[in-house]
């Protein structure tokens, strides 16, 4: 198993940071599309309820989401505070055990 300090924490860490870009990126065209009057009235009433409740059920994904993400980086953070302490802790020449 890897460690989060050496590496693969990084790794996971530049692969959400480019997935919230992504979601950034799309929220600001979808800003723009729909601040352009584009979400006026497209002349069929079913097509523009189903578009607004589209819209509206992305906008909870992208909360729910951002939300999820945050507490997966509090469960690293804590991992690897966690990890800090215990080998803070520990007796200067002793060695961790090992996991096995």
């Amino acid at each position: 198993m890897a460690c989060w300090a050496h590496g693969s924490g990084d790794r996971w860490q530049r692969r959400m940071e480019r997935m919230q870009h992504r979601m950034e990126r799309m929220q600001a065209a979808a800003e723009q599309w729909t601040g352009r009057g584009f979400r006026s009235s497209s002349g069929n009433r079913a097509f523009d309820e189903y578009r607004d409740e589209t819209l509206r059920r992305l906008e909870e994904e992208q909360r729910e989401f951002k939300a999820f993400l945050d507490r997966l980086r509090h469960a690293k953070d804590k991992v690897e505070f966690d990890q800090f302490m215990a080998e803070h802790r520990r007796p200067q020449g002793e060695t961790p055990p090992q996991a096995s």
